[in-house]
């Protein structure tokens, strides 16, 4: 392939795909074509906390596996569930604060966004007030909370400023990490994070179909 050929566009408006790794030298002079593209519609169905996660999961596998390095996509995979985690929390504070204590809709005007708050300890307190006051108590105990507690302590414990499996001098220098049981964690404190969240949005869809439910059937009646 020429040099003037390499990552230009083809006539589909494609990229020409970049030569093989044997054939390239740091002394090729590329053209660059653009990676991002802006979308006609926004992409609603993203969401950013399972694609850390996963992430997360597959280095996480591979490091316990032997099939990447614990020390370099090892500790790539622990920052990228760390931040999961960080985001599955703020998921589950606004979720929460998008009811009432007696269970029904908040206004829209009086849910405000998480703070920028980066401590899992502090997270989970903010959880402990606005999400789980929402739930019935019985339920709440289904959910294997203390184990994500723990999780979380020793994260913070490790980590406390979420600084350290991102930038050098940090502290990660001096963990060696148990990726087969990280693994393990982090599957279980997914199913408890997640059924949270859904616990409470789908109380939040419940009232909406209720309320559309009254306004349908009385609404007139109830001067709707």
């Amino acid at each position: 392939m020429e040099n003037d050929e390499v990552g230009s566009a083809q006539a589909d408006g494609n990229p020409t795909p970049a030569p093989e790794f044997g054939e390239y030298t740091a002394f090729q002079e590329w053209k660059y074509d653009r990676v991002f593209y802006e979308e006609e519609h926004p992409k609603s169905w993203l969401d950013l906390g399972e694609s850390f996660y996963r992430s997360a999961r597959i280095l996480i596998e591979a490091a316990a596996k032997g099939e990447v390095n614990q020390d370099v996509e090892g500790i790539a995979a622990i920052f990228l569930f760390r931040h999961y985690l960080e985001l599955a929390l703020k998921h589950i504070i606004v979720a929460g604060r998008w009811l009432t204590k007696e269970g029904q809709n908040a206004p829209g005007e009086e849910v405000a966004e998480v703070e920028r708050i980066h401590v899992l300890g502090e997270l989970w307190g903010l959880v402990l007030r606005d999400a789980k006051p929402k739930i019935r108590e019985e339920d709440w105990k289904n959910y294997d909370t203390g184990f994500v507690e723990r999780c979380i302590v020793e994260f913070d414990t490790v980590d406390p400023k979420g600084f350290a499996f991102r930038y050098a001098g940090q502290g990660v220098e001096r963990l060696r990490v148990h990726f087969e049981w990280l693994g393990a964690i982090m599957e279980h404190v997914y199913q408890v994070l997640e059924g949270i969240h859904t616990y409470l949005n789908q109380m939040y869809h419940e009232n909406v179909e209720y309320d559309a439910y009254l306004q349908a059937e009385y609404g007139a009646d109830l001067g709707w």
